[in-house]
């Protein structure tokens, strides 16, 4: 008993394990640096070297090519396929130079630097966007001075900044490389941005927020015959003025998915008490999020919670227990979604918590807040352990990964970049399930190449989203800060495309007491399946199954990347067979079947193309016939043995064959007559007349054997059993 226990929890581990195993592939080093890169890099960058850059500024050791925030996705070329960029370091700390290349993807899948367009700017250049701003069809971009650190950030404008690449710079492309410029010398305080065309000429404008109380809204317009950038729609800024304070709310932010556009835009504002100060973001009682339409210029607001939390140590990123609030990034990481389908959408937000540092040291904590739009808290709703996940990092995506739930699913901004005091060496996600977030593992990682994966290949990654990698396939793009070769894209193996199991056979019914054999016609040798007939499954791991009786079955295949499709459900029917027909032969010479329809005559042993139930054969020879009934062969009918010509015509319509002549060791006996069903037969030698053989009752298309007769000349006599009808053949036995 105990074996038979050992067996089912085996086969129910493999069910468990095979239908919930859905690979994940890996395409790595897909970043090309072309010839000559490391001179290059030091001819464009203060002359920093590659090989041994100093100042701690590499990202990375020497030789690595390492990267910051910002990564962007972007079809720069506008050729349909997505772009990439990145920041390049090392960098000139002592300029404050910075280099952030633009890969363009080749058709193998491969990101190439393209080296003509590089945006080199002063500061740390983490955040902006691409659009066409001046409308010519060429791709442009910007960045804005967030994260702008250290002794910089407190520099004022002066006219060396004109031309050395400040922070809040735009880059014109003119088809061979970028001409720079200043978006606002005026306003060096731009905090968020998005870009869209607005006012609908054709031309992206620049839309932006600040901490400037004039300017917490601004709408920057490209003036081609100027070559600078305006402010238009200065309505805007002046209504956002008033009916915001500057002094206990911080600077608006374009952070939520989907919501900006030439329509309208979405912001989230904290506000402090009064008399708090804003800037420090712990102050903060609550949050603002704000709508306002470019058409109808109306701002619509809702108040969103904001209370302090009670973090313990082993969620905290720091070294002690502590209270924190929730912070919100620059960029888009809050993503408003309706989780449960009560008709009620909610903001679910990735980011960090921050203690208040102005009591006692600075603290960090990550994690997720789910915010509903009636000031309520949602979090414990709709995760596990308050939200708290220490690999959330600063940013968090929210992306549509996974083929096998609805909806999109949220990820981390990193998998174990706190060194494995956490989940930390496996990536994973958060998809809905019963209408809350459960983390969903990333177990089954494969290399494109084949090649199974340690799923430690994810340690230190950041994660950036990759929306529509490859035919509408959503994937992950990740990346090492210290070294950017390493720069992978990961997806979910797609399914969509995977056949369901056929089958050879197009017609499933079984006939008396045979079997049937169903084969799969799509299996790979790194298919695994499960049969289940009548409800169970039957066996595994087979690509064909015999059945001998009425079943229902189907198949489940699961293939090598963990993709499972079920074959539709067939229904195997049994029939008996059909009772074999007989052969007569009526007064036409015509040899009937006793079998209405559906015949199959036979003649020597081979099908014949006669299928009606009367045949009328051309030449002699032994018949059968067969006959079907639900596509079900009978056995065949005694032999009947047709003679065209006649020995011995007893009237018009009645006579006697006896053939051949001479004979071997076979003698065809066929006869019509009227009064007698059966006749007898009697061998004897014509010298002596002694009988040599009898047989009693033959009917008409018998075969008789004699082939025990020794050669010679003999005298046949066919007779009734009354005597009434006798007739004698002279036959020739070779």
């Amino acid at each position: 008993m105990k074996k038979r226990v050992m067996l089912l929890v085996v086969l129910f581990s493999f069910f468990f394990i095979d239908l919930n195993a859905q690979s994940w592939i890996v395409k790595d080093s897909i970043l090309v640096f072309p010839e000559g890169f490391a001179s290059w890099l030091k001819r464009n960058n203060g002359g920093v070297d590659l090989a041994n850059p100093g100042n701690g500024n590499s990202m990375g050791g020497n030789g690595t090519i390492g990267t910051n925030q910002g990564v962007v996705v972007y079809d720069f070329n506008r050729d349909g396929k997505e772009d990439l960029t990145f920041q390049i370091f090392p960098s000139n700390n002592a300029t404050r130079e910075y280099i952030r290349g633009i890969f363009i993807q080749n058709t193998t899948g491969k990101y190439i630097l393209d080296t003509n367009y590089v945006i080199k700017g002063k500061g740390d250049m983490w955040y902006g966007g691409f659009g066409d701003f001046n409308g010519d069809g060429l791709t442009d971009y910007h960045y804005i001075t967030t994260n702008y650190h250290g002794a910089d950030s407190s520099r004022k404008y002066n006219t060396e900044m004109v031309y050395d690449n400040w922070p809040e710079k735009v880059f014109i492309n003119n088809g061979k490389s970028f001409d720079t410029l200043s978006l606002d010398i005026n306003n060096l305080q731009i905090m968020s941005s998005y870009i869209a065309d607005v006012d609908k000429d054709g031309a992206d404008e620049i839309i932006t927020t600040s901490r400037e109380q004039n300017d917490f809204v601004t709408v920057y317009k490209y003036d081609k015959g100027a070559k600078k950038f305006i402010k238009i729609m200065t309505d805007l800024s002046s209504k956002w003025a008033n009916q915001f304070n500057m002094r206990t709310t911080r600077y608006p932010i374009f952070n939520i998915e989907n919501e900006n556009s030439n329509q309208k835009f979405s912001v989230i504002m904290g506000d402090a008490a009064v008399g708090n100060n804003p800037s420090q973001p712990y102050n903060f009682t609550k949050f603002t999020y704000a709508t306002y339409g470019y058409d109808d210029k109306i701002i619509k607001t809702n108040t969103l919670s904001r209370d302090s939390i009670f973090i313990p140590i082993k969620y905290s990123k720091e070294d002690a227990d502590d209270y924190y609030k929730f912070s919100l990034h620059e960029v888009l990481s809050v993503y408003k979604m309706d989780i449960d389908k009560n008709g009620e959408e909610e903001f679910v937000a990735g980011g960090f918590y921050q203690n208040n540092y102005d009591l006692k040291k600075q603290r960090f904590a990550y994690g997720w807040r789910v915010l509903g739009l009636n000031g309520k808290d949602l979090t414990d709703q709709f995760f596990q352990d308050g939200g708290f996940d220490r690999n959330v990092d600063l940013i968090a995506h929210g992306l549509d990964i996974d083929e096998n739930t609805d909806g999109i699913e949220m990820i981390p901004g990193t998998w174990g970049a706190d060194g494995g005091n956490s989940i930390g060496t496996v990536g994973y996600f958060y998809r809905v399930v019963n209408k809350k977030f459960e983390k969903y593992f990333i177990r089954d990682i494969k290399h494109e190449s084949g090649r199974k994966l340690d799923s430690t290949y994810f340690r230190t990654m950041q994660i950036v989203k990759y929306p529509n990698f490859t035919k509408n396939k959503n994937a992950l793009l990740m990346y090492d800060f210290q070294d950017i070769k390493r720069a992978s894209i990961v997806y979910q193996a797609s399914c969509l495309d995977v056949v369901k199991p056929t089958f050879d056979k197009t017609v499933y019914a079984i006939c008396g007491s045979d079997s049937t054999i169903v084969k799969l016609t799509n299996f790979a040798k790194t298919d695994s399946t499960i049969w289940y007939v009548n409800g169970s499954v039957k066996t595994t791991n087979i690509d064909q199954l015999s059945f001998k009786n009425a079943d229902t079955f189907y198949v489940k295949k699961i293939d090598g990347n963990g993709c499972i499709k079920s074959s539709d459900q067939i229904i195997i029917k049994k029939f008996s067979l059909p009772s074999a027909p007989t052969i007569s032969r009526d007064t036409a010479n015509n040899l009937v079947s006793s079998a209405a329809v559906r015949n199959t005559w036979y003649k020597d042993g081979a099908a014949i193309s006669d299928t009606t139930q009367k045949i009328k054969p051309t030449s002699a020879g032994s018949f059968t016939v067969k006959t079907s009934e639900n596509g079900c062969a009978s056995v065949a009918s005694s032999a009947y043995y047709y003679l065209v010509t006649d020995i011995v015509n007893l009237s018009a319509d009645e006579f006697i064959k006896l053939a051949p002549n001479p004979f071997q060791g076979q003698l065809n006996l066929d006869f019509n007559v009227k009064a007698y069903q059966k006749l007898n037969i009697e061998v004897f030698e014509l010298s002596t007349g002694t009988r040599r053989a009898a047989q009693q009752n033959v009917l008409p298309g018998s075969v008789l054997s004699f082939g025990y007769l020794a050669p010679g000349t003999y005298i046949i006599k066919v007779s009734s059993n009354d005597q009434k009808l006798s007739h004698q053949f002279k036959m020739i036995k070779l």
